[in-house]
């Protein structure tokens, strides 16, 4: 029992010490924000065994050496840390930041223990039914022993989804190595953990923009929705990504508001572990480059040295993306988007010829759940009518590019359904609620940004050069 205690306690620290440190050698420091910075070193540690781990699986390094990779992973990244001793650069603004309010951390720990409830609650039932075990949990036992036997794309014949990227897998093969068999039961936890660590991140998003009892009753509507406590109880990934998007959006919005490269480098971690969480991130991305884009090319005079830094910074989630691609093509793993499915179709394909009859179902599908659901989707009717309502703030410089990225990312989500090959209702009754949460936390993180320009009266300036754009 004090092993297994013992090898629990090692497969939950070595996350959050890597990612302290790496976010420490991004620029950040625990001072930037003490809540934002724990929440954030999950995810990003994460990333790091991931990338460490699936290095020893491509070199063949068994399993039972595993354990020595994040050891690799910790000396690296310690040593960036201790060299990149990063001040603030001349010119750049300065936020004060605001004070964790005594009765705001007492709340978010009463949510953060209502979500470790949960989680204990989802590990007593083995990963062997739904999307966690045919699609996640399948590929981490194919990575742990199909790999090494020549068989890993002969077993994803097997898998729902054989292209889907390989993060969570690979965290959940981590703890299968460390306990020395398939451990069918703590193997979520990591999973569980980017579930619990989203809650934290949208909790530091929130208080860092809006007083301690506005952020409270925004993030009340995280922890009750069904898709919320779907996620905390399984090993699937939707809770991955939402946590993601919400780190693309508030790290950039830091680094609009302060022109600090740290808070860049924290949006691309973020867009990076989307990325290597689930196909949809790559949707959100194109979406948010757009979004970007067309921010640049409206304001008059862009400077050059923004476009190569946010070039620069997008270089890790690219890099990821181009990383799964070469995977998928090596085992020949096809998507059922792009002809992958019993029609033999691609998704643009079955768009032209579904949408006259789907189009009309999934707006009627989407008007009830903005309006008439008890999920927080409603946000998503807020983000609709914010022009009309705060049209100049909308459009301030800092504010306009993640509401038009989350926008398009809106709408192409729903040509996905449009497009697909399944029933439409089935489809909408298995998959509508949960990947439209995805987008949910990091869209209260934009209205906390549109609420604090609202109720501080401050310039409502539209697209113009100043000095971070």
């Amino acid at each position: 029992m004090i092993r297994e205690n013992l090898l629990l306690l090692w497969v939950l620290l070595v996350p959050l010490v890597l990612g302290g440190l790496l976010l420490r050698a991004c620029g950040l420091r625990i001072r930037d924000d003490r809540l934002g910075f724990f929440s954030w070193s999950w995810p990003t540690g994460c990333l790091v065994l991931g990338v460490s781990l699936l290095t020893y699986i491509v070199f063949g390094i068994e399993p039972w050496l595993w354990w020595t990779a994040p050891v690799f992973a910790l000396i690296a990244t310690g040593l960036l840390a201790s060299r990149r001793v990063r001040e603030a650069l001349p010119g750049e603004l300065r936020v004060p930041r605001p004070r964790l309010h005594a009765g705001f951390v007492l709340f978010t720990f009463l949510l953060a223990c209502f979500c470790l409830l949960h989680i204990t609650a989802g590990a007593a039932r083995p990963i062997v039914e739904g999307d966690e075990g045919n699609i996640w949990s399948l590929k981490a036992k194919s990575l742990l022993l199909d790999y090494y036997l020549g068989d890993f794309a002969l077993a994803q014949h097997w898998n729902l989804h054989p292209d889907y990227p390989l993060l969570n897998p690979l965290l959940q093969a981590w703890v299968h190595s460390q306990f020395g068999q398939i451990e069918h039961f703590a193997a979520r936890f990591l999973v569980q953990g980017c579930v619990l660590s989203m809650l934290l991140a949208t909790a530091a998003a929130l208080r860092a923009r809006l007083s301690a009892l506005r952020a409270g009753c925004l993030l009340l509507l995280l922890p009750f929705a069904p898709a919320f406590e779907q996620a905390l109880l399984t090993a699937s990934a939707d809770g991955m990504l939402a946590l993601g998007l919400v780190m693309i959006v508030d790290g950039f919005l830091r680094w609009r508001a302060e022109g600090r490269s740290a808070w860049l480098w924290l949006a691309a971690i973020g867009a990076a572990f989307a990325a290597w969480s689930k196909n949809e991130a790559a949707l959100y991305l194109l979406a948010a480059a757009a979004a970007v884009v067309l921010q640049f090319v409206v304001c008059r005079s862009p400077s050059r040295g923004k476009w190569l830094h946010v070039a620069g910074c997008a270089l890790l989630p690219a890099a990821v993306i181009a990383l799964q691609v070469c995977w998928n093509r090596h085992f020949d793993l096809k998507s059922d988007l792009f002809g992958a499915n019993p029609t033999g179709k691609s998704m643009p394909e079955l768009l032209l010829s579904q949408f006259a009859e789907r189009a009309p179902q999934l707006a009627m599908r989407a008007l009830d759940t903005m309006l008439f659901s008890d999920a927080p989707h409603a946000i998503f009717l807020v983000l609709l009518a914010a022009p009309l309502l705060w049209p100049r703030m909308v459009f301030r410089r800092d504010i306009f590019a993640v509401w038009f990225g989350l926008l398009l990312s809106l709408l192409c989500l729903h040509m996905i359904w449009i497009g697909s090959f399944l029933p439409l209702q089935f489809h909408l009754d298995t998959s509508y609620l949960r990947v439209l949460f995805q987008m949910v936390p990091a869209a209260l993180v934009w209205f906390a940004a549109l609420a604090q320009a609202v109720l501080s009266g401050s310039d409502p300036a539209a697209l113009k050069t100043d000095a971070t754009a």
